[in-house]
């Protein structure tokens, strides 16, 4: 309850585009479908960003969002980040929390980002632990994204992960690609995304679809990439959920 209330929290005040040091952000609502060893999962829900300016090129975000399935207890999560930005990179750390099915998940790791005239190179490193379950991890995931338009973005993401559940330990990979498209005429975008993980050992396999409708503010998609709430898709262990 603790977490759903941290989460609900964040997303009002994402929900508030008239806060008046946001830079830009979003909030929406979500739709996930995953499939891990043919066992398959539904999950609804909303998210949401929001950037905040600090004293010079200092960044604070937020990125939260709380999902609920039949197969499961309704999860919830939030990132913080801190990171400074100009107009040719970006670098800053995130600590985040996860909870679903009375388990915690915590996360940290530092974040980077390179920008180049139309796409944006970005990576992150970061180390799990859930206490809970008695795992814990390490990994790093590197996403590319590209701006054929102002207000549609493409990306591409690739990540590797070390996970140590007590006496198993195990290598993961994952892969993915995604979409955004901001409609002209008013601040609502439509994402898409899918990604896959492979991990090494236990032979377990899960593909993961997620689709989101976004009210949006604070300019188009390239603004958001280079001076709002860009960092969402980067935080995280390789995206195997630790």
């Amino acid at each position: 309850m603790r977490n759903w209330i941290i989460g609900a929290a964040a997303l009002l005040a994402v929900a508030a585009p008239g806060v008046a040091a946001a830079q830009t952000g979003y909030v929406g609502a979500v739709y996930a479908d995953s499939e891990t060893n043919n066992f398959d999962s539904e999950a609804y829900g909303v998210e949401g960003a929001v950037a905040f300016s600090g004293s010079g090129s200092i960044v604070f975000e937020v990125n939260a969002s709380i999902l609920d399935s039949d197969d499961s207890d309704t999860g919830t999560a939030v990132t913080g980040h801190v990171y400074s930005r100009n107009d040719s990179h970006l670098f800053g750390g995130f600590v985040g929390i996860a909870d679903a099915n009375d388990s915690t998940t915590w996360t940290a790791g530092l974040e980077a980002s390179k920008f180049y005239d139309r796409w944006t190179l970005a990576g992150a490193v970061a180390y799990g632990n859930n206490d809970d379950a008695n795992v814990d991890g390490y990994g790093v995931n590197v996403e590319a994204r590209v701006f054929p338009t102002d207000n549609f973005r493409l990306s591409g993401n690739i990540g590797w992960a070390n996970v140590d559940a007590g006496a198993a330990d195990d290598d993961a990979f994952t892969y993915g690609v995604g979409g955004e498209y901001q409609f002209a005429a008013l601040p609502i975008s439509i994402a898409a995304g899918y990604n896959r993980t492979e991990f090494d050992n236990s032979n377990v396999e899960s593909d993961a679809v997620t689709v989101a409708v976004r009210y949006n503010w604070g300019g188009s998609l390239f603004d958001r990439d280079r001076n709002g709430a860009s960092q969402a898709s980067i935080a995280g262990l390789a995206g195997i959920g630790l």
